[in-house]
């Protein structure tokens, strides 16, 4: 059983359909709640009234630049959006601040909630105060686990145990087990420009030459048809894709694809924003995570490509779960998409809805998104939808 609810609200309102979800699940084995405006302000009281009210059970509190639920999208207003649900063991549990050896302190409490292949973490994230090294942590630790999660809008998520303690982290996370692994995909709000190009020569985060050209010359080649300069909407990120597997081909494809425009928009790649040019070397300010022998492409925020993306990961999860009682999904969608992308509200919400019907929906508008790219393994990316099915066997 699960039961979800979003509304443009105060904290007395707040109160109300909290209490309505704890009527509706009265076995409730965990639950997520998130917050925006005044409310995201006020994560901590939220949090306190999520603990008198759904007393006993593990949750978590969100921070979020919008909520959404599969009745609609909240944006820019003060609104909270949850699911609550009956199923499985719940354990919140709490990243630390600062690690010199993230996987040796996080090993022995996370072993004993996600140390086991049927074990699912969700993770929000405080933006700016998250090593990226954190995800590597968590894969040692469960190397079989479902990991995705979302960046919070401001401040830290918080956990609340069923015992009622708060806890606090640049990364608060939900641990589930005893439950079936839910269907997890994602799809970026990204229309690539061009092919993929390996990374050839680094310096210092600026990547200098990729497919035998400096990075500056691959990057104009590439946004030359959007005119010039690119209209603001056409905002051009980076894509990286993992090396070429030594057999040959894409190392982790969507999918067999028979012509090569196909092949490329089965292509899994995380975008990175380019945070600067070094004219003088030809080189783009990328990051670390652009090392040579990664692949190098460009894309461009699109409307049509996110819906179509969302359209076909939903497609694609809910033909995954045929055979097992869908239960609720989770969605988190970037900031970067929402109306100030598609120039109308509702858009994704109303594309879960028609796939998903009444399925109780809860979710937010991230700063970042953590998403799937193999067992026990995630990768933090932009601009990208995470959508995530949990459902009972049948």
């Amino acid at each position: 059983m699960a039961r979800s609810f979003s509304a443009t609200c105060g904290p007395d309102g707040l109160r109300h359909h909290l209490a309505d979800l704890r009527s509706a699940v009265p076995s409730a084995s965990g639950g997520v709640v998130f917050v925006s405006g005044q409310l995201a302000q006020r994560a901590s009281s939220v949090a306190e009234l999520v603990r008198s009210t759904w007393r006993g059970t593990p949750a978590c509190v969100v921070s979020a630049a919008g909520v959404l639920s599969e009745r609609g999208e909240i944006e820019g207003d003060t609104g909270a959006s949850g699911v609550l649900w009956s199923g499985g063991r719940v354990t919140p549990f709490a990243l630390p601040e600062r690690a010199e050896e993230p996987g040796r302190r996080l090993r022995e409490p996370l072993a004993r909630t996600i140390g086991h292949r049927s074990a699912t973490a969700i993770l929000f994230a405080r933006p700016g105060a998250f090593a990226p090294e954190m995800l590597e942590a968590l894969a040692s630790c469960a190397p079989g686990a479902c990991l995705f999660g979302a960046g919070t809008a401001s401040g830290s998520a918080i956990g609340v145990t069923s015992e009622g303690e708060l806890l606090e982290g640049p990364a608060i996370g939900l641990a589930i087990t005893g439950f079936a692994p839910p269907i997890v995909d994602a799809s970026p709000a990204a229309r690539l420009l061009e092919g993929f190009h390996p990374i050839e020569d680094v310096s210092g985060g600026v990547v200098l030459r990729a497919g035998g050209r400096p990075a500056l010359d691959l990057l104009s080649a590439a946004t030359a048809s959007l005119g010039e300069p690119p209209s603001p909407q056409q905002l051009v990120v980076a894509a990286l894709a993992d090396p070429l597997d030594p057999r040959g081909g894409a190392a982790v494809p969507r999918g067999e694809a028979a012509e090569p425009a196909a092949a490329l928009r089965s292509e899994r790649y995380v975008l990175r924003p380019i945070r600067g040019v070094d004219p003088s070397r030809r080189g783009l300010l990328l990051g670390d995570d652009a090392r040579p022998g990664v692949r190098l492409a460009f894309a461009v925020r699109d409307a049509a490509a996110a819906r179509a993306g969302l359209e076909g990961i939903a497609r694609q999860v809910s033909r995954s779960a045929l055979g097992s009682a869908p239960r609720f999904a989770l969605y988190l969608s970037c900031a970067g998409r929402g109306q100030g992308l598609y120039g109308a509200p509702d858009v994704e919400a109303r594309i879960l809805r028609q796939r998903f019907a009444d399925l109780p929906i809860a979710g937010m508008h991230s700063s970042f998104e953590i998403a799937p790219w193999a067992p026990g393994q995630a990768r933090l990316t932009l601009y990208t939808g995470v959508l995530a099915l949990f459902r009972a066997p049948s």
